[in-house]
């Protein structure tokens, strides 16, 4: 029994079996059958091409840090330095009330900002590559009832603006 036998019955599956072995018998001898021939799929229309918005048009569900284009704003790529000055610059700046602790994460290649008051870990910060796929500091930060946030670095079309690292870290922090 073969697995078109299996998947659609006996008699069925030596039809599929059958009608397969002939096509591919016909794309080896370089014939095609009348009819045989698969329709091509129509191409979906291709949406209107527009200017890339301004930047006041970047406002959206996560406010002004995303968009085709670099806004005016201060953010990680047109900072006077590497992304983790970036980081550190706004944490230690704007969030004067807690000591923020840096380190290299257990579970993989990612920088963690640890925000602590009064001794107590009150917010952790990972920042990772788009192209990583860590999970266990967020579930670990779960399990501990710790609130969690992540930036990432280097994700295409995303500016991690002042603005909004400073709106998202306070709203975590529930500042």
């Amino acid at each position: 029994m073969n697995l078109f036998s299996k998947l659609f019955g006996e008699k069925a599956g030596k039809d599929v079996a059958n009608a397969l072995e002939e096509l591919m018998k016909a794309a080896a001898d370089g014939k095609k059958k009348s009819g045989d021939e698969p329709k091509k799929p129509e191409e979906p229309a291709k949406p209107e091409q527009t200017a890339a918005p301004e930047p006041e048009e970047y406002d959206g569900p996560s406010g002004n840090s995303w968009g085709p284009r670099m806004p005016d704003e201060p953010n990680q790529y047109n900072y006077k330095g590497t992304y983790l000055e970036y980081f550190r610059e706004i944490f230690n700046t704007e969030f004067p009330g807690y000591t923020v602790d840096e380190e290299i994460s257990k579970y993989g290649k990612t920088r963690v900002f640890k925000f602590k008051k009064d001794g107590k870990t009150a917010l952790v910060v990972e920042l990772l590559s788009q192209k990583c796929e860590a999970k266990a500091l967020r579930a670990q930060c779960r399990r501990d009832n710790i609130p969690y946030l992540r930036y990432y670095f280097d994700y295409e079309g995303w500016w991690n603006t002042r603005s909004y690292v400073i709106e998202r870290t306070k709203g975590a922090l529930g500042a």
